[in-house]
Formats: C-alpha cells, sequence, structure tokens
C-alpha cells in the first residue's frame, strides 16, 4: 500500500485549494480559453523546466518514459481544454461539479483496465452520480449554454480520470520530470489554437492569468502530480471532493452565481456518490 504522512497529506490540500481557484479565476479572466490553456503551459515550462533539467536528469529517460510522457501530456492538454471550454460555456460552479465526476470515471476505468470487479453498491453509486449531473443540468436540450458546458465538463472529467493510471505506470521517473513532460505536451495540444488566442488584456486579465499559472498550475498540478501518486485512491479520492465546496462558495460569494437547490443536491449527489466509492473501496480491500 501506498505510503501515507503528514506532508503528503498537506501537499494533497494544499493542491486542491490552490485547484479549486481555477474556475473562479478562469471565469473573472476575459481571455478566452485558447489564451488561458498557452499562458498556464508557458509558465509552467518557464518555472518547472530549470528543476526538471537541472536537477532530474531528463537525459536518462528511455524512450518507453518519453512514450508515456507524450500520452499523458496529451491526455492533460485535452483535459485542460475541455474543462476551460465547460468553464466558458456554462459557469465555474458547473464546471466544477461536472469535472468532480472524476472518480466514478476512476472506478469505471479501474474495471475495464484493471479488470477490477465492481460491487452493487459501487454500480449504485455510479447510478446516483448521473442523477446527480441530471438535477445539476437545467434542461435536457443541447440548445441550452449550462447543459453543453456540463457535459463537457463531464468529459473532462473523465480525461483527468484516465491521469493517475498513467502516472502510476510512471512511478520510478521524478515527480518534477513527470509534471515538466505533462506541460511539455501539453503545449503540443494547444499549439494548433494560438492563432486563436488573444492578447489585448487589461490589469485583472494578466494578474488571473499569472496566478493560474503560478499556483493553480505550477504549485498545484505539480503537487497532484505527486500526492495522485503515492497517496492511496481513498484518500486522493476523498480530498480531492473538497474542491466541490470550495468552488460553489466562492463563485457564490466572489462571482455571484446563484447557488439554487438543485444545484447543491446534484453536488451532493455526484461528491457523495465518488466519497462513497473511495471509502467503500478502502473497506473491502482491508478485508482482504
Amino acid at each position: 500500500m501506498a505510503r501515507i504522512s503528514v506532508s503528503l497529506l498537506a501537499a494533497a490540500l494544499l493542491a486542491v485549494v490552490s485547484m479549486s481557484l481555477v474556475p473562479i479565476l478562469i471565469r473573472t479572466t476575459s481571455a478566452n480559453e485558447f489564451t488561458i490553456g498557452v499562458a498556464r503551459i508557458a509558465i509552467a515550462l518557464l518555472l518547472v523546466s530549470p528543476v526538471a533539467l537541472w536537477r532530474q536528469k531528463i537525459t536518462t529517460l528511455r524512450a518507453a518514459d518519453w512514450i508515456n510522457l507524450a500520452v499523458v501530456g496529451a491526455v492533460f492538454g485535452c483535459h485542460w481544454l475541455t474543462y476551460f471550454i465547460s468553464i466558458k460555456t456554462a459557469n465555474a460552479s458547473v464546471a466544477a461539479i461536472a469535472i468532480s465526476t472524476y472518480g466514478i470515471h476512476l472506478l469505471i476505468l479501474n474495471w475495464l483496465i484493471k479488470k477490477q470487479q465492481i460491487a452493487p453498491l459501487e454500480w449504485l453509486a455510479v447510478l446516483l452520480c448521473f442523477v446527480g449531473v441530471i438535477l445539476v443540468a437545467p434542461e435536457f436540450s443541447l440548445s441550452n449554454q449550462i447543459t453543453v458546458g456540463m457535459l463537457i465538463g463531464v468529459v473532462s472529467g473523465f480525461l483527468y480520470a484516465c491521469l493517475p493510471l498513467l502516472h502510476q505506470r510512471m512511478i520510478a521517473v521524478p515527480t518534477a520530470t513527470r509534471a515538466w513532460g505533462q506541460f511539455l505536451f501539453a503545449g503540443i495540444i494547444f499549439f494548433p489554437f494560438i492563432p486563436m488566442t488573444d492578447w489585448q488584456l487589461n490589469t485583472t486579465d494578466w494578474w488571473c492569468l499569472i496566478l493560474l499559472g503560478v499556483v493553480c498550475t505550477v504549485i498545484g498540478h505539480s503537487l497532484w502530480v505527486k500526492v495522485s501518486s503515492e497517496l492511496p485512491g481513498v484518500i486522493t479520492g476523498v480530498v480531492y471532493y473538497l474542491y466541490v465546496p470550495i468552488a460553489l462558495l466562492t463563485s457564490f460569494f466572489w462571482l455571484g452565481e446563484s447557488l439554487t437547490w438543485n444545484k447543491i443536491l446534484g453536488a451532493c449527489c455526484i461528491v457523495g456518490a465518488n466519497i462513497g466509492v473511495a471509502l467503500f473501496t478502502w473497506y473491502r480491500h482491508r478485508k482482504i
């Protein structure tokens, strides 16, 4: 079983708090999703590259490591792009709820890839999660912008669930190197969209991009790469869902987004289902 320490738990909490600022900052800035992606990757590479190049000996990576880094980066880039579009299309709180389907996606991926059996209670959690999605979506119509943004967020949650599995395949590669490779190859996903970026931004927009790049990306994602690889899934699965209440409350007080009972109930269904799966998985493995 993965090692548990106070420092890793603290790192997990710091990562989640920093990442919970993402939807708020993206809604605050007028920069579009392509500008945000390019800026975050550029800042991340600027700050992470010296550490990765100097301390982690990138030249020792094998061909298989480079292939794994490319796959991780591509999936991560697609996750970012769909998440940014979800936030811009719907709003910060709906996108945060949508991406929180991550744990259910991870359960299903483990079933498909690792052949881990899903118990009846876990299938019930899957059903509860999608009931939550239905509750949050305002109507069953692709003409509704919030519904479209919600669905794109669910896709982003699936892509995000793929990342721990991919990182676990290359646990021997140092964290800084994996984070660097993830950002580097994610840049390839955003490269074709560079002509669609817009840099005519005001001071607030630039500050949002800087915070997104430094706090949410370099600090938040680098820490999450480490803890999601080294902590047991039940711990990261529970800690991660602090993301949702933080994002909901911040979007309510900072952005003035509505906090309806449907949204609260839907979020509770999704978060409850995911935490329930994490705890049930932990309990089942303890009995083995």
